[in-house]
């Protein structure tokens, strides 16, 4: 692990509009003033009550949105100087996502949709390296599986071999183990624990899992929009 922050989020705020009336227009702060860094190699839990901006928080991380005030740097890149195209480029060199309803392409197999972030880069023999990430994660036998076909475990599996199928340096999880029961969850952390460890991405997972939290080197914990950071 090194000194060097792969996230830093500097004075971070997110402020949406809406009408409650035709005539009238409010702003709803989601997230004001949030201030971090993750180095190279950690794991980070977010953890916090629904509605604290968890998730929003790591749509800003993964450049699937902008935020209203402040900057998050990746790898030193700012994202607040990209436009949509080139955050989607920051996104698929070095950051992997894995969601909480898996969102596997229902006609894909398996193995295509772990090829898949490969393919979209355009990366040539991506079948092998997400045959061997399927292997990795115990699914060398249901390659041509399709996610209809596979328990939600193993659809989760899919989904983690997926993200790391592009070698990023971040991998963002949201509720990772949410939709799957405790054995089956207690099964994802370890092979998220492991792949951490084999790969050496850096971690930062947003769950209410307090056995996979406390995994993590530390937490980062939200409420109502504001962080608090607690070691351990």
């Amino acid at each position: 692990m090194t000194n060097s922050p792969v996230i830093k989020v500097a004075g971070l705020s997110q402020v949406v509009e809406f009408e409650s009336t035709p005539l009238d227009a409010q702003t709803l702060t989601i997230l004001e003033g949030i201030d971090f860094e993750v180095k190279a190699g950690e794991s980070v839990a977010l953890v916090g009550a629904s509605g604290s901006g968890k998730s929003t928080l790591l749509g800003l991380l993964a450049g699937l949105d902008t935020a209203s005030h402040g900057d998050i740097l990746i790898n030193g890149q700012s994202l607040a100087l990209l436009n949509e195209e080139q955050r989607a480029n920051l996104r698929g060199q070095h950051i992997g996502f894995v969601f909480q309803s898996f969102l596997l392409l229902p006609t894909l197999t398996a193995l295509e949709n772990v090829m898949l972030p490969a393919e979209l880069q355009g990366q040539k023999n991506s079948a092998q390296r997400a045959t061997e990430l399927l292997d990795q994660v115990g699914l060398s036998k249901r390659l041509r599986h399709f996610p209809s076909q596979l328990s939600g475990g193993e659809q989760q599996r899919v989904a983690i071999a997926r993200a790391f199928m592009t070698q990023p340096d971040i991998l963002l999880a949201d509720e990772p183990t949410g939709n799957l029961d405790t054995h089956t969850g207690s099964q994802i952390i370890a092979l998220l624990f492991e792949l951490n460890k084999t790969h050496g991405t850096t971690l930062l997972m947003v769950t209410h899992d307090e056995s996979l939290a406390a995994r993590c080197d530390r937490r980062l914990v939200m409420t109502a929009g504001r962080l608090e950071e607690h070691n351990g």
